[in-house]
């Protein structure tokens, strides 16, 4: 079973690298096109080292891992600034997400340092406290994401709103094999050990189907040359003139 997973996590990944070429999404989204080509060759390199050793696998496996975040960091942040792309100029909504992920980020390292989520040495339950807290930051990121398109009515079926989906997806997954763990213990190991790796295909079959589609253009703020502030600016200024006229009659 293992060695399956292992074989098609490259397999789907080279095939949603091609989508991602031919449809150029790199001019659009570069640091998910970088984050798909690192699963690709380090799915390649999993399947070498799982072949020769499994002890060579764990010890290759955060060394890779530690890549896979940042490039998971960067991806999300690139989507989530393009899906409030007119709003970013708003000063209070800056410091909102700026102070939400900061927040986030805090309490990862505090917990995984003083709360681990998994007993063994020290370094064994700081890495593994890190990873769980941060798929929890990005599975929260996407929650924020949800909350705030319902609140200012931004689409939810875009490109950059399935690469948030997906990540969340993941992390989720993650959260939910470290929960069942922890509160089950091995009864339930089979069906938890797989579940990150299940999350990660849904989520991968989920941006094949969403990039293999032509992208829809919605005109947005900044299609029109002004932000939301401006627009807010020039309501007000009608309004004014409004009254202004209502006045001298």
């Amino acid at each position: 079973m293992d060695t399956l997973v292992a074989v098609l996590n490259p397999v789907l990944n080279f095939w949603l690298l091609t989508i991602l070429h031919r449809q150029a999404v790199r001019k659009q989204l570069p640091w998910f096109v970088y984050y798909i080509a690192w699963e690709v060759l380090s799915g390649c390199v999993y399947l070498v080292v799982l072949s020769i050793s499994r002890h060579l696998y764990d010890a290759v496996y955060w060394w890779l891992e530690a890549v896979e975040i940042t490039l998971i960091v960067a991806a999300m942040r690139e989507s989530f600034l393009r899906i409030f792309m007119g709003f970013k100029r708003i000063r209070w909504f800056r410091w909102t997400v700026t102070g939400v992920i900061l927040a986030v980020v805090a309490y990862a390292a505090y917990k995984a340092i003083y709360y681990p989520p998994v007993q063994g040495n020290r370094l064994t339950a700081l890495v593994l406290g890190t990873e769980f807290l941060f798929r929890w930051g990005i599975a929260g990121i996407g929650i924020l994401t949800i909350v705030l398109s319902w609140l200012v009515d931004e689409p939810t079926n875009t490109r950059e709103d399935s690469v948030v989906t997906g990540f969340s997806l993941i992390s989720s997954a993650f959260i939910g094999y470290v929960i069942i763990g922890s509160l089950f213990g091995t009864q339930y190991l089979f069906f938890a050990k797989y579940l990150p790796s299940v999350g990660y295909f849904i989520a991968v079959i989920l941006w094949i189907r969403t990039f293999s589609r032509a992208e829809e253009k919605d005109i947005g703020f900044d299609d029109i040359g002004i932000g939301p502030e401006e627009m807010l600016k020039i309501v007000r200024g009608y309004h004014k003139a409004i009254d202004a006229i209502r006045g001298k009659k």
